[in-house]
């Protein structure tokens, strides 16, 4: 019940926390298909550490991202996951989910992915790249643990289209030339589950002792998404206008935990939608460049839960950014700003959400009403140089600092260097140090929900080093240790709810190795994290956490086949996710009636099974003239579940005793078809 609740009811509470985003500049490497260029955006010092980079087409390669190239990001080292659902949320180095800032080219959007996680708002042919900054980043970013920016693929005025059916959803997408420096890109996607899941289900999670206890569905999840952008070149600059849209509902009747928290039980329903337009202007000179852009996202989100319980939100952000780069002999200087306005209505009638896994029965809970605007304004700058000190030594040093009137949190500063020094055409090392801020979450910190009294930014320091090896075969190893530490934590407090005082702490190392091999490519990525944090203000102990997953091994290979087929397979290994055992019970009353609640062991002691998941994508490109060309490919996720079932958690009888475990998604079927014209 708790994980049904939590993936509702988290993302209704941060409005102050509207997502962080990235460069634009572009210096394109050489390729045959210029859909396997990969960019390099201003700010972007090759060879530093953690930094991850993929193209649309690699991402859809991978076998289980089921046509969604974010999806990709699982291929990482140092990205894991607690599970294969596709709800799972990703923990990067020791970091929890909302310490990772999404972005994509400094254009916010209101959330990031659909109900359930199956599918991102950003529809596969406005994706061009995608990149991956898992510490030691600049000083343009603002997040405290790591960054993953997306970059849009502008029209070109190609006067393609693309049509897509899948087993879930359908998708277009149009490139028009409107003139002869004018351009019209247009995107749209629709899922098509809740039409057909009726015929294929009617519950979920039935009690196998009793019928009245089940999960059931009155409205399937249902999203879609669209996207616009206009473009328009002159000279050496670029105006552009883009638009994203979002939509997602969800309705559920639950009635599985009436015997024993009679207060959880009843409707969960659930409406999420966001739009973002904005204006921007790029400028491409010889000497600098720039990046200007001035944006509105407007967030709506309603939830209605059980009997009574109600939370509504209409957040509006307003925003300017701007970045300027100068290209001078042996300096890459870049300063930039931005100015953010978010105001945030909250009308809430619930209780307070779980954050751990050892929460009380609902009917125990607090219940908290509140209705009130919260206003914040935010100013930063930001300034950084590239020093080439000799062409195989670079240097990166900046800093980043802040204001906001949003409460008593006032000013910060964070400075951040990194260091890359080419040994010889073979061998690179490079080295990045810095500090990372953020605000906590928002929910820790407002009147009703948390403690309003936090005046803390908590923050992380970040070291890693990187040593990147080439081989003459066509293959390289890289090898990344790195450790974080974290501080100003908003932790429970029996008193204030929530103290800014936790500490905690991540260290481990990645390890990515990749060879080609004509048509065949593979890439072994292998992931070890230790991740611990104090929890609460009684002990300065620190605890283990769900995000963390020691041992994570992922194989990932491809092969392309002169006929035009391709086969590409995805293995993963990880360490089961930890979790709060239950040691006993206590009762409690609730209008006359005894119940039982659960008394919890030490947080986070026991530990669920490893895992494993082999998910395979068998495709064919058949090519047609005029540019045209037809995609086939079948996906098989999960293919290990057949004889294999992951464990996702334990359940518990009326009496908290174990008496059987929640199992991992199973085997899932995918086709898609894709027609381009």
């Amino acid at each position: 019940m708790k994980r049904v609740f939590l993936l509702f009811l988290i993302p209704l509470f941060l409005f102050a926390e509207s997502i962080e985003l990235d460069k634009v500049e572009v210096k394109a490497t050489s390729s045959k298909d210029e859909s396997d260029f990969i960019i390099e955006k201003e700010g972007f010092m090759r060879s530093a550490p953690m930094q991850k980079q993929i193209t649309l087409k690699q991402a859809l390669q991978i076998a289980g991202t089921n046509g969604d190239p974010l999806k990709a990001l699982k291929s990482f080292a140092g990205v894991v996951s607690t599970s294969n659902d596709n709800s799972s949320e990703l923990y990067i180095h020791g970091s929890k989910p909302r310490e990772t800032r999404f972005s994509i080219n400094h254009l916010p959007i209101g959330y990031l992915f659909h109900l359930g996680g199956l599918y991102s708002v950003i529809a596969p042919e406005m994706t061009g790249q995608i990149d991956a900054y898992l510490g030691g980043f600049d000083v343009s970013y603002t997040a405290m643990g790591a960054v993953v920016d997306i970059t849009p693929k502008y029209p070109t005025g190609s006067n393609m289209s693309r049509v897509h059916i899948g087993m879930y959803d359908a998708d277009f997408a149009i490139d028009r030339k409107l003139g002869e420096n004018t351009n019209l890109f247009i995107g749209a996607r629709r899922s098509y589950f809740d039409l057909i899941a009726k015929k294929v289900m009617d519950e979920l999670d039935k009690d196998k002792d009793d019928d009245s206890k089940k999960l059931t569905f009155t409205l399937f999840p249902q999203f879609y998404d669209g996207q616009m952008i206009l473009s328009h070149t002159s000279g050496d600059s670029i105006f552009s206008l883009e638009a994203l849209v979002s939509k997602d509902e969800l309705k559920l009747y639950d009635t599985r935990e009436k015997d024993k928290d009679p207060v959880a039980v009843g409707k969960i329903n659930s409406k999420v939608s966001a739009n973002t337009i904005g204006a921007r202007w790029v400028y491409m000179g010889e000497n600098f460049s720039s990046n200007s852009l001035i944006y509105r996202l407007r967030t709506n989100e309603k939830l209605e839960l059980y009997k009574d319980f109600f939370l509504n939100t209409k957040d509006t952000e307003i925003g300017l950014y701007t970045e300027t780069v100068f290209k001078l002999k042996d300096h890459e200087p870049m300063v930039g700003f931005e100015l953010r306005r978010v105001k945030a209505p909250l009308d809430t009638h619930i209780i307070s959400p779980p954050f751990n896994d050892y929460e009380d029965p609902v009917t125990k809970k607090e219940v908290i009403t509140t209705k009130k605007t919260f206003d914040a304004k935010n100013y930063t700058v930001f300034a950084q140089d590239i020093w080439s000190i000799t062409p195989n030594n670079r240097f990166r040093y900046g800093v980043r600092a802040w204001k906001t009137d949003f409460q008593e949190f006032n000013t910060g500063i964070d400075p951040r260097v990194a260091f890359v020094s080419d040994i010889d055409r073979s061998l690179t090392i490079s080295a990045a140090v810095g500090k990372y801020s953020q605000l906590p979450q928002t929910v820790f910190m407002i009147e009703g929900f948390g403690n309003d009294k936090i005046d803390t930014y908590e923050f992380s320091n970040h070291y890693t080093l990187s040593f990147q090896k080439r081989f003459l075969n066509n293959s390289s190893l890289v090898i990344e240790p790195y450790y974080k530490e974290f501080k100003n934590l908003a932790i429970e407090d029996e008193v204030l709810k929530y103290k800014a005082v936790g500490k905690g702490k991540a260290y481990g190392v990645d390890v990515t190795y990749k060879k080609n091999i004509k048509n065949f490519n593979i890439v072994v990525a292998y992931t070890f994290v230790k991740a611990k944090r104090e929890l609460n203000t009684n002990s300065n102990k620190q605890y283990r956490f769900e995000g963390d997953i020691p041992h994570t091994l992922q194989i990932n290979t491809n092969y392309r086949f002169d006929s035009g087929w391709r086969v590409s397979g995805f293995f993963k290994y990880n360490s089961g996710a930890p979790y709060t055992p239950i040691v006993g019970t206590s009762d409690y009353t609730y209008e006359g009636k005894t119940y039982k609640s659960p008394i919890y062991g030490t947080p986070y002691s026991a530990r669920l099974d490893s895992s494993i998941d082999l998910d395979i994508q068998i495709g064919k490109t058949s090519k047609f003239a005029n540019n045209r060309s037809l995609e086939f490919a079948v996906e098989l996720m999960n293919i290990t579940s057949l004889f294999r079932k992951n464990i996702a958690g334990i359940s518990y009888d009326d009496n908290y005793e174990e008496d059987d475990k929640y199992y991992q998604m199973g085997f899932l079927p995918a086709f898609h078809l894709t027609y381009r014209f």
